[in-house]
């Protein structure tokens, strides 16, 4: 995920709990966090369950529910902001070659 090129940054509309802090980005660009807070964030994946019958449900989230906004500019910039906590971050527009516009 943080090799691909050109990805600057990740959004998350949900904290995932199945996949502990490899693949957890920072909470400021997680918009909806766990329902009950623990006192410690899973290090590793949480191991899946065997399907069948007896398979427990997956989290939910039952709280309140917050949003990701982006708003784009015609110049191709744009910002994204958490409606979690208020948190904005502008993106410039991308570089074209031969300084033509798209």
């Amino acid at each position: 995920m943080d090799s691909s090129p050109g990805l600057e940054d990740v959004w998350q509309l949900h904290f995932s709990l199945l996949s502990g802090q490899e693949y957890t980005v920072p909470g400021l660009f997680i918009a909806n966090t766990t329902d009950e807070p623990t006192s410690a964030m899973p290090i590793a994946a949480m191991p899946a369950p065997a399907p069948g019958p007896s398979t427990p449900p997956p989290p939910a989230h039952h709280g309140q529910a917050h949003w990701i906004k982006v708003s784009a500019r015609r110049d191709g910039s744009f910002n994204v902001t958490n409606g979690r906590n208020g948190f904005t971050k502008d993106y410039a527009a991308p570089a074209t070659a031969g300084g033509g516009s798209r």
